[in-house]
């Protein structure tokens, strides 16, 4: 039997594309596995100003069908890989558009091809008046300043300015793509009572501790966030409403039972978490109108006597379990 000759790709092309064939593109269809490899990969925001050869044949379909499921929200996320800058989307389109051919022009201006990054950079130079100044850094220094501008230091979990810019993001998001998503906000009943009688120090570490369960509890693509002093909060997308109240419920169920290090001597059975539920759009539609509905769900679980959930007017108790598939 004769054998096809199978057309082979030159491995120096593949080696000079930031290694692009080394990731797993099945993953891409992932709304934030596509925005975090959009942060590491600069070559594919050439691709999506036109330029197809910065990236190896094989990506195309797959960039051009997130470029068609995505539509607008595509280039929010393209700006935000460049800028670190949230863009609404209607704004971010027309932002994009004049980038491309920002950068069009340069290329022709300078006479070789000018990428994305230095475009952006030189763009908004120009127009300083209508944006915060960019400093062109290193891909580790950045990393680490983007780490401690959007996590809280204490914890390591999202800080409360950064968690509001995740909001915003979810919710545009969920109202383009027509997904719900809940918002918990969780406290820590007695938590001044236990500082007085064990100190700040042992304080500390319940906090660090919590935020430890809280991660551990949520899936990777949860958002949680140290909201203030003992009070956190959590983006949960694409979950609906009894889904977030299973999760609350096992949180507050659960809490108890996990050691924590800073236990020698220490009783932490007078700690118990009060949990507020709001759910998009059941509850807001808006990001403000959101927040002050699970605030206001978490002011009645503490009035309520604490170690409860509240949703609404809604205070539970009992621990929700998942309801049994139907054969």
């Amino acid at each position: 039997m004769k054998k096809t000759k199978k057309s082979a790709t030159p491995r120096s092309r593949m080696k000079t594309k930031g290694n692009l064939l080394d990731h797993d593109f099945s993953m891409l269809q992932e709304e934030r596995d596509f925005a975090r490899w959009l942060s590491k990969d600069l070559a594919v925001l050439d691709y999506f100003a036109g330029k197809p050869k910065t990236v190896p044949r094989e990506l195309w379909i797959t960039l051009e069908t997130l470029r068609i499921k995505k539509s607008k929200a595509l280039f929010v996320e393209l700006l935000y890989a460049l800028t670190h800058k949230y863009f609404p989307p209607k704004d971010a389109r027309r932002l994009w558009d004049l980038l491309v051919a920002h950068k069009k022009d340069l290329t022709k201006k300078i006479g070789r091809e000018i990428g994305m990054k230095a475009a952006v950079l030189d763009y908004m130079e120009q127009h300083a008046d209508q944006f915060q100044p960019l400093q062109i850094l290193p891909e580790e220094d950045l990393d680490t300043l983007l780490l401690f501008a959007n996590r809280d230091g204490m914890t390591g979990l999202l800080n409360h300015r950064y968690f509001q810019e995740r909001l915003r993001y979810e919710l545009d998001r969920s109202k383009r793509y027509k997904h719900t998503f809940t918002l918990l906000f969780i406290d820590l009943d007695r938590f001044k009572k236990f500082n007085d009688t064990y100190g700040h120090l042992k304080g500390d570490i319940l906090i660090k501790e919590i935020a430890e369960f809280l991660k551990y509890s949520c899936r990777q693509s949860d958002e949680v966030a140290r909201y203030g002093g003992d009070e956190f909060a959590i983006i949960l997308p694409e979950t609906k409403n009894q889904e977030a109240l299973i999760l609350a419920s096992r949180l507050t169920h659960t809490f108890g039972d996990r050691p924590f290090t800073g236990r020698q001597g220490i009783h932490l059975k007078e700690v118990s978490l009060s949990i507020g539920v709001a759910n998009f759009p059941r509850d807001g539609k808006f990001a403000e109108d959101l927040i002050d509905a699970a605030d206001q769900a978490l002011y009645r679980a503490k009035r309520g006597g604490r170690n409860c959930i509240c949703q609404g007017q809604r205070i539970i108790r009992k621990r929700i379990r998942a309801s049994k598939p139907q054969h």
